[in-house]
């Protein structure tokens, strides 16, 4: 089954998604069950064409019911994930896997390049 990407442009709970898409770069969404009838994944793409000086603090500590997994595919990114109480300083490219329940938030330092979020159920938000 073929899914053309649409760009996000609503807003998310614990996330400020027009800080991100406004300082950082365009976000679409690739993968959704308001997409496909039956996806049980939802897959987002940051295309972050630079990080600001003062990077936004785009995503609020939360935790899913599901697991979620960014993905930083090339080099380019520096970024800050926050796991529990530990916070990581990452450099692309890197795979962060968040296992269900575990509170975390992610935020860009500097950079630019491509983050992949894939979040193991239908719909996030």
């Amino acid at each position: 089954m073929i899914v053309k990407p649409r760009e996000w442009t609503r807003e998310l709970i614990h996330h400020d998604m027009k800080a991100a898409r406004e300082q950082l770069g365009p976000l679409y969404e690739f993968l959704s069950d308001e997409m496909l009838e039956g996806a049980d994944v939802t897959v987002f793409v940051h295309y972050v064409k630079g990080v600001p000086a003062q990077p936004p603090s785009y995503v609020h500590p939360h935790s899913h019911d599901s697991s979620q997994i960014y993905v930083f595919p090339e080099k380019g990114l520096t970024f800050e994930a926050s796991l529990g109480e530990e916070k990581h300083v990452v450099e692309s490219p890197a795979t962060v896997f968040i296992p269900a329940g575990l509170k975390h938030s992610l935020r860009m330092l500097k950079g630019s390049g491509i983050e992949v979020c894939i979040t193991r159920r239908a719909r996030y938000g």
